[in-house]
């Protein structure tokens, strides 16, 4: 169906624009605003299954996932994998303006500056504090795995990959602010949304020492127009058309208030009939590992692993 006809038809459900009549500019585009708005509500929620995708990571400590966007470094930082490399870029003024920092990726201790000479730009290394924070972060840039995945709205949840036979075992999520207070033994991880399709993703040590591979389940963006062909399951168009419906409703009421009852009542038992057990993101702070059936000691001795 195609985005405008599923517009054109919860319109006329609302009782907004009868069959007949067609529907003005700015109806549509109210339409389309509060449709994308209740699809990245239940993108967000889990309720869409058919956007769930999975990738495979390698065992890291930090791992940074970007689309088109790379903000982790910041603006004006540069890292180059050697000192050739490093040679090869002749900063610009605009460099030296904007206090441009250089690390080559092997030892981003060492900061380097833009010097002028002659007329002429250079990099040349400069005194930083240790503690300094823009140090820090370029440091973790470096000490960080990047990979490109395309269109990553929501991070579900990051398994052990134990092979065919073992299967996964899933880790538990902490909040980003508490993760450095428990030991570099247990089996954590958070994330850090950094922007749209950008995210910092950690584990704990004992994680990226013994595993063989992570896989971290995720939401995709799902973006529409008004000349999308929206190819999805029909629990789930209908979903999108019942909801838009009643958000149409509430916005241009024309309907009394046991259609808007009715409404609601339509989208829960839709919403509800969509849930699935495997969309389940609970965020566990701590747990058992002896009540998991698994210990502390089959993780680090690598028994699990293939």
């Amino acid at each position: 169906m195609i985005v405008r006809t599923l517009i054109e038809e919860a319109l006329n459900r609302a009782n907004i624009v009868p069959k007949r009549q067609t529907a003005q500019g700015y109806q549509l585009e109210v339409g389309l605003r509060l449709l994308q708005g209740i699809v990245n509500t239940y993108n967000a929620d889990n309720y869409l299954a058919f956007t769930q995708s999975s990738v495979d990571l390698p065992a890291r400590a930090l791992i940074h996932i970007y689309d088109k966007e790379d903000t982790m470094l910041g603006e004006y930082n540069y890292v180059f994998k050697d000192q050739s490399e490093m040679n090869s870029y002749v900063p610009s003024v605009e460099d030296k303006q904007n206090d441009a920092w250089a690390v080559i990726r092997t030892n981003p201790q060492q900061v380097y500056g833009v010097v002028e000479t002659m007329g002429a730009y250079h990099w040349e290394p400069i005194e930083v504090d240790e503690f300094d924070a823009r140090r820090q972060d370029i440091a973790k840039y470096c000490d960080a795995y990047h990979i490109k995945v395309a269109n990553v709205a929501k991070l579900n949840t990051l398994c052990i990959n134990r092979g065919d036979i073992y299967g996964m075992l899933k880790l538990h999520f902490l909040p980003h602010q508490e993760f450095d207070s428990y030991v570099a033994n247990e089996l954590f991880w958070t994330f850090v949304q950094l922007a749209e399709g950008e995210w910092v993703v950690k584990v704990k040590p004992v994680v990226a020492n013994s595993a063989t591979k992570l896989r971290l389940d995720y939401n995709k963006n799902f973006k529409v127009d008004m000349d999308t062909d929206v190819r999805i399951p029909d629990n789930y168009l209908e979903l999108l058309i019942v909801s838009l419906t009643h958000k149409l409703a509430l916005k241009y009421p024309r309907v009394d208030e046991a259609q808007m009852t009715r409404l609601a009542h339509e989208v829960d038992v839709m919403l509800d009939n969509v849930s699935t057990p495997k969309a389940d993101t609970k965020f566990v702070t701590r747990d058992s590992y002896g009540d998991r059936g698994f210990t502390q000691y089959d993780l680090m001795s690598g028994r699990f692993l293939y």
